[in-house]
């Protein structure tokens, strides 16, 4: 009498372990991080009254550090105090291209490395009665580059380089434009991350520091609901018995 050959478990193995390598590829996938902007934040900010803002700057090229960050403050607005960040040098100056600046330098050894974000905090005396204030932020990478976040939004459509904005009247930014379609036209409301040039934009407004959280939670909780599917898929099949045929 011949043995128990467990063929029909080792048959199922390359299914079973190619089934796991899609799975996991989707949830790589799924829970990819949209393409991410500088930011400019500020919690319950409003004209006439001091704020805190942070600068969100990611570092996204993937073999650069970003070593330098400049920050130009827009018409009316002046910095008061800029709290001192760890392995940076923070220079200010009074004048010059579009008005004052806030440079912070990296250290050797503290350059926000790929994939990576850093925060940058400035306060700010009585912010100027604006509807929107853009902030033109030059980014320098470790291999020479510079990166200018400038670019205003155009038709409710995000640009590739965007200046950071910081909207303290969401109703005079919702409002559509007197005639035509741009920066003569007013303001437009950016859109926000992971969005298509289809979608209805969505201002940001000053207290909005979620940034695109409530989609990533969605993206997550898709990628560990199907996690989960495919888990309990895997151990079911595990411990069926083996079938083989005796000689």
């Amino acid at each position: 009498m011949e043995r128990t050959r467990p063929t029909a478990r080792r048959n199922r193995l390359p299914g079973l372990a190619t089934a796991a390598a899609i799975g996991a590829g989707m949830v790589m996938l799924l829970s990819a991080p949209a393409s991410a902007h500088v930011r400019v934040l500020s919690e319950g900010a409003e004209a006439g009254k001091p704020a805190t803002l942070q600068f969100r700057v990611p570092s996204e090229k993937e073999f650069s550090t970003t070593v330098r960050v400049d920050v130009t403050l827009p018409e009316g607005v002046t910095a008061g105090s800029v709290p001192v960040d760890d392995g940076w040098t923070i220079n200010r100056t009074g004048g010059g291209k579009g008005g004052p600046h806030v440079v912070w330098t990296a250290r050797a050894g503290h350059e926000i490395k790929p994939a990576d974000t850093h925060t940058f905090t400035v306060r700010v005396n009585p912010l100027p009665d604006e509807a929107v204030l853009r902030f033109d932020t030059a980014q320098t990478y470790s291999d020479g580059s510079v990166v200018n976040w400038n670019q205003p939004a155009t038709g409710g459509q995000e640009p590739d380089f965007p200046v950071p904005e910081l909207v303290l009247d969401p109703a005079a930014v919702s409002e559509p434009p007197s005639s035509g379609s741009g920066p003569e036209g007013g303001p437009h409301p950016a859109v926000s991350e992971g969005s298509g040039p289809s979608a209805a934009p969505q201002v940001k407004t000053a207290a909005d520091t979620s940034d695109g959280q409530d989609i990533s939670l969605v993206v997550w909780a898709v990628a560990g609901t199907l996690a989960a599917v495919g888990l309990i898929a895997l151990v079911r099949r595990l411990k069926r018995p083996s079938t083989g045929r005796h000689g």
